[in-house]
Formats: C-alpha cells, structure tokens, sequence
C-alpha cells in the first residue's frame, strides 16, 4: 500500500470501540509473537504533562547513547511524529509496510480494532524489529483499558499531574480518572507520580500499595527556580541544577519527575552519566508546550486545552520577567470542554482576548457562542492568521502575544508562522 493510502484509512477508523478491553490488542500481538515482549518500556501516563515528560526521557536515553523509541499523540505537523527512534520518524516505506501486515490480519477478525489500537499495534512492531533498547510509551487514553497498557512488565511506570479531563470515558471526579491512570501499574515494577493534589496521590499511592509496586514522588521542596539563563529556565532539584529548553514552573516540575525517573532506572544498572541529563533537558524541544516561534513583538503557542494546562499558562504570565507588559490572547476552544473556566483564567491576566470560532463538529454550539462572547467580553474572530498578522504590526514591540487553546488553533497557526517567517 501506499504511504496515503494507509494514512487515510487509519485516520478514517473510527478512535474508539464499543467495547472496552484489551482482548483485540492481545489477539492481534499473539498472531505477531508478542512484540512487546522483546521490548524494555516505560509506560507513562496522566492528563497533564506526559507527553512533556516522554520526550525528556526520550532524550536523556538517546543522549546516554540508547536507541530510543518513542510513542505519543496526537500529532502537530506530520502523523510519523507520533512514532520516532533517537528523533526521527518513522519512514514512510516501513509504516506503511508494517500497516500493510497488520491490516491483512485485522480484516479477518470479527471485531475490528480501532484506530490508536492499530498505530499501536505498528508502533510496536516498528520498536520490536528495529531492536530499541528502550521505549518511551505514552497512554492514549486512561491507563486500564488503553490499548499500551498490554504491556505486562514495563522497565518503569510514570504517572503524571491528573485533572480533569475526557471525562465522558474516564470518569467525573479525579478519584475515578485517578483509579483509571493506576490501570497501568504492574506488580514489582517501579513508578514514579508527579505530586498531584491529594484526592488523585490517594488513589496511585493506595493501589501501588495493594499490588507491590515501589514508587517515588518528587519533593518539590527540593525544587528551586534560578534565574533564567539566555531563555532556559533554570532550576536546581536536589543540589544540582538545570537548564531546560521548556518553558514554564510546570516543566520544572515535570523534569523533577524525568530526574527522579533517571534515579530509578540507575538504580537498575542503567548507565545514565550526569551530564547526558543536563544535555538533554538543554536540547529538548516539544511543538506547541509554550512555545515561543517570534520576537518583537514575543509571539508564544501553547496547546493547553484543559483547566489545569490555562492555570500553569497563567502562572507562566505571572512570573516577574513579564512584569509590565500587556498580553494579547488569541484563543480557541472545543465545545466540550471547560472553555467557561479556562476563559475566565486566560481573562484574569489579559483584557485582550480573541476567541476563534472554528468550524468544527465539537465547536461550542452558536447556540451557546453569542451569550458567551457577551459575557467574557471577548472579540471573536473567524481568521485567526489575520488576527495573528494584525496584532504582530499593530501592539507594541515590548507586548506579549499568547495563542493558547485547542490543537485544532495552535498547529494551525504555528504552521501558518513557520510558513510566513
């Protein structure tokens, strides 16, 4: 099959299956002899700052001179993103001969898999015979019923912030989503949770408990922030510090959980030198997690689409590097979201707010649009590249852009600038 050809049909299946389980991941890797089970995982999961933490530990593993597999989603530019070796995607020819394999076998079953069940499926073959010596594996969904967590013995588990999110398939209270996260613990294996609030640690700490899997979490009182060092930021956890090449306090946290997740596997006999850490957390570069792709006037995209990801941009806002300059908001949200909470967060540190109304099928209904823009006092924008243009030949030079929200807005405008700088 042609490279198109497979990606249209694994964008044209269906995301979910009516029935959850694993059953239809476990039959189709028993037909190709069980690929990961030759594989050393480590299996993250979260709702917040996994796929920040899969590409820090994607790149300390590569810097230490691993061959590094690399599985997460969704994508911004191009689909192969979502499946790397050491940086670099998959090749057209090899996932689409792979997904050629897997399809043949797949259209002969009663009940076909879904679509992140399939690019796992590939993910996996791809990790398998290209002999990794390590892959970083990213939940999709959840933890229990997700179709990575079929692996039954990963090398470490990771656990990141939990809010609340998908809560139409995970559950309404961060107890349940929690409980659904702590799917992917396994009996004997290591973890390591990020110092989420107390009702979600209750849950990950009471069932590591139950099943004997020793964790850490970091102490973020050991956490301290330096001043800023030619746009890193730079920390010091534990009497060493940092510079990282991602923005923000939350990514400082985030890169305390990398580090105590580095502790563990050295603590295997994993070689790790010190200097492959700080190396990499200086290089790490992650599309879209506040990013910034424009000077004079500082032009920032962030993909933060839930409550938890707007009040870590606003505590970035708040920092004192900002003090006195104006922030203008260039925004987009899906309907079924907390686009209410997470615009009341973006308005309580910016006047200036454009919200995009994109044709999507999970827009927020015009219905619901009109008294929205109203009461948020909001102008709202149905080009969001013009507004973009606009606001960078018009604001002053010292003010601060910020287009934040969906991915469905950000990749697009992030697109639109790299084609336009």
């Amino acid at each position: 099959m042609r490279y198109d050809e497979v990606l249209n049909r694994l964008t044209s299946t269906g995301f979910f299956s009516k029935s959850a389980g694993l059953s239809r991941m476990e039959t189709i890797l028993a037909h190709f002899g069980n690929p990961e089970e030759s594989l050393k995982v480590i299996h993250v999961a979260g709702t917040n700052g996994k796929g920040s933490v899969c590409a820090m530990l994607h790149g300390i593993l590569t810097e230490a001179g691993y061959k590094t597999g690399l599985y997460t989603s969704p994508y911004i530019h191009d689909f192969r993103e979502r499946i790397q070796i050491n940086g670099e995607m998959i090749p057209k020819r090899k996932l689409s001969a792979i997904a050629e394999e897997v399809f043949a076998f797949t259209d002969t079953l009663p009940e076909r898999p879904n679509q992140f069940e399939l690019i796992t499926v590939i993910a996996l073959l791809y990790f398998s015979r290209e002999k990794c010596d390590f892959v970083v594996l990213e939940t999709g969904l959840g933890g229990t019923f997700d179709a990575t967590n079929v692996v039954k013995a990963p090398v470490l588990t990771v656990i990141m912030n939990i809010g609340l999110d998908h809560c139409e398939v995970l559950g309404n209270t961060l107890t349940e989503i929690a409980g659904a996260k702590a799917g992917i613990l396994k009996s004997g294996c290591n973890a390591v949770f990020y110092p989420s609030g107390k009702e979600a640690l209750t849950v990950l700490t009471k069932r590591a408990d139950e099943i004997g899997a020793p964790y850490i979490i970091p102490d973020l009182s050991e956490l301290s922030e330096l001043k800023p060092v030619s746009g890193f930021e730079h920390f010091k956890y534990k009497g060493h510090s940092y510079k990282l090449n991602l923005l923000g306090k939350h990514q400082m946290r985030n890169a305390a959980v990398a580090i105590e997740a580095v502790g563990i596997l050295k603590k295997k006999r994993i070689k790790i030198p010190a200097d492959a850490v700080k190396s990499a957390l200086a290089k790490i570069s992650w599309p879209v997690r506040m990013e910034l792709v424009h000077r004079n006037p500082d032009v920032y995209i962030d993909g933060g689409h839930n409550p938890q990801c707007i009040a870590a941009v606003e505590e970035f806002f708040r920092d004192p590097r900002f003090a006195g300059r104006n922030v203008h908001i260039l925004t987009g949200m899906l309907g079924d979201k907390d686009y209410r909470t997470m615009t009341g967060i973006l308005k309580k540190f910016s006047d200036d707010v454009y919200f995009f109304r994109f044709p999507h099928k999970r827009a927020i209904p015009e219905e619901k649009m009109t008294d929205f823009l109203a009461e948020f006092r909001l102008n709202s924008t149905d080009n969001p590249e013009e507004t973009l243009r606009r606001l960078c030949n018009s604001i002053p030079k010292n003010d601060i852009i910020l287009c934040v929200g969906s991915l469905y807005m950000t990749d697009r405008l992030r697109t639109f600038f790299f084609r336009h700088s």
